[in-house]
């Protein structure tokens, strides 16, 4: 299975691109559902990365549900991030075994851009009877956490480092 959907956003590409690479960290300012990220091996990327990925909290509970997130492809140039999303103390109910997403930043002009997120989810062996159901959920899914980006960039002041 795989899930494409786009956003515009009101912001230069390489500000958006800042806030979804180079503070791929702070996933908890715009995902919704991650009230708290932290990076992993920052400074130690491939091809330029910030960091190796990030660890997600998917509740309050500091021991709760998570999912590791790691950098598997980075283009500072095409601005392009991908990443595997894996499972951490999840129940087992959940019907993602992993993911893997990539994202890429396009101009669509001085003050505007497009974010393009490509979601690959593997299911776990009881969820393809729900395939069909699925097939509906995710898009929406993700087309809410690429809301929260366009709503948290268009409204905070964004900056983009110097690379």
């Amino acid at each position: 299975m795989q899930i494409t959907k786009k956003v515009q956003i009101n912001k230069p590409a390489e500000q958006v691109w800042d806030l979804v690479a180079n503070q791929f960290d702070k996933a908890h300012l715009w995902m919704g559902p991650i009230p708290n990220s932290v990076a992993m091996g920052r400074g130690k990327g491939l091809s330029g990365a910030p960091m190796e990925g990030r660890l997600c909290d998917l509740s309050d509970n500091p021991n709760g549900p998570k999912v590791k997130e790691v950098i598997t492809e980075y283009s500072e140039q095409n601005k392009t991030l991908a990443f595997d999303v894996l499972p951490v103390n999840n129940p087992k109910v959940i019907p993602i075994k992993q993911n893997h997403v990539k994202m890429t930043v396009r101009s669509l002009g001085q003050n505007k851009s497009e974010v393009i997120w490509t979601a690959s989810p593997q299911l776990k062996v009881f969820a393809y009877p729900f395939y069909p159901l699925l097939r509906l959920v995710f898009p929406v899914a993700f087309g809410k956490l690429l809301k929260g980006l366009k709503v948290y960039a268009e409204n905070h002041t964004l900056t983009a480092s110097a690379a």
